[in-house]
């Protein structure tokens, strides 16, 4: 085969796999429920990437005792799905399925990341939001001096899929 021919096919293909990409992130903004979820941020700098700031939801650590629960214990790695359910301003985790159940209610999937005696932590895949240079310290800082609080506008999809919409940092002084 030409080499020009080959090159062309391996073109095209980037483009497919990066449309794909785009088009699925895109279906997710335009067709997923919108959710506000309260945050803890824990670190703002990558080396590599710039500003960042790490977020742990309040629905990150989940009470086995508090939630409903299909079983006891889960593995490390375990995909599971979250219901999510809105009380006053925020949307909190009321029960925890291997397999989303039928009913038309929020479910953001994660997988296990630790199954401790009855405290579940779970991964949701928006955990790191990229702020502009020079702000993630700045909201860190603030973060722990309690004059601000960040929270999340995340996006969820009917397969459980999230992204981030938005983010709100709210300065208290």
């Amino acid at each position: 085969m030409n080499k020009k021919i080959i090159f062309f096919f391996i073109a095209v293909l980037w483009v497919i796999v990066v449309a794909a990409m785009i088009i699925s992130k895109q279906s997710i903004l335009r067709k997923g429920k919108a959710v506000l979820l309260e945050t803890l941020p824990v670190d703002p700098r990558d080396l590599l990437r710039g500003d960042y700031v790490i977020l742990r939801y309040k629905i990150s650590t989940l009470d086995l005792d508090q939630v409903k629960s299909e079983k006891p214990y889960y593995k490390t790695g375990e995909v599971i799905y979250v219901r999510l359910e809105p009380r006053d301003k925020f949307w909190e985790a009321t029960a925890v399925e291997v397999k989303r159940s039928a009913d038309s209610g929020i479910y953001i999937r994660g997988k296990v990341g630790y199954c401790y005696r009855k405290e579940l932590g779970v991964i949701y895949g928006i955990e790191s939001y990229f702020v502009p240079e020079g702000e993630g310290r700045e909201i860190e800082r603030n973060i722990r001096r309690e004059k601000s609080s960040v929270n999340v506008e995340a996006v969820v999809d009917s397969k459980g899929n999230a992204l981030i919409k938005k983010v709100y940092i709210d300065k208290n002084s």
